[in-house]
């Protein structure tokens, strides 16, 4: 971590919050420019934070602060917001909320021919934070690309928290490899993520302690 203060970040992007409020009426080079100088003011901070944006026109402004889905930095995340001033006009969160399953996988959705709004899924009776997700559409050709799309998915319909809790590894396969008795629509995999059981830890002294 950076020696510079929490304090100071929150100085900074209020002083030039109103650029970002503007964002997609400037110039593209200014637009990176902007873009460019949030990200390098959080990175000072903590080199693990993101952000991602959201302005919709005469609507409240919302930033956060995203860790990519890396469980082991959000409560660093939870605590930078924390110290976050009130700024008229913005909302300031840590992690980001669950999207649509196909949100801004446009490009991805082109390369490998695949909707995620098609994908199945299935849970590893081994591993609970192992899932597969199936497409009648994956091949040897674009398995690689199915992968990056089926994270993403499944980070989008899940949300960062949950997302970084509770799913270890994905894997991917032809639907015709999957078990039909075991297959679930992906729009489903919150619900099935909520039935499993909580994990429970009891320390020396008998205390039950809660890991999420």
């Amino acid at each position: 971590m950076s020696k510079l203060s929490k304090r100071h970040f929150w100085e900074w992007f209020n002083r030039h919050q109103r650029e970002y409020l503007v964002l997609d009426k400037k110039p593209k080079k200014e637009m990176a420019y902007w873009l460019r100088e949030l990200n390098a003011h959080l990175r000072a901070y903590y080199k693990f934070f993101g952000f991602s944006l959201a302005c919709p026109h005469q609507e409240t402004a919302t930033l956060t602060i995203t860790v990519n889905g890396k469980a082991m930095h959000f409560k660093r995340a939870e605590a930078f917001v924390a110290t976050a001033p009130e700024i008229p006009g913005w909302s300031i969160q840590a992690l980001e909320e669950p999207v649509p399953v196909d949100f801004l996988l446009d490009k991805q959705m082109e390369d490998t021919g695949i909707d995620p709004r098609e994908c199945s899924f299935s849970l590893s009776g081994d591993d609970p934070e192992t899932i597969m997700v199936y497409h009648p559409l994956c091949t040897d050709n674009n398995k690689r690309l199915f992968l990056q799309l089926a994270y993403s998915a499944v980070y989008n319909l899940l949300g960062e928290r949950s997302f970084g809790l509770h799913i270890g590894f994905i894997g991917v396969d032809n639907l015709s490899c999957a078990d039909p008795s075991l297959v679930h629509p992906l729009a489903a995999l919150p619900m099935h993520i909520g039935w499993r059981p909580s994990c429970m830890v009891v320390d020396g002294n008998g205390t039950l302690l809660d890991l999420h």
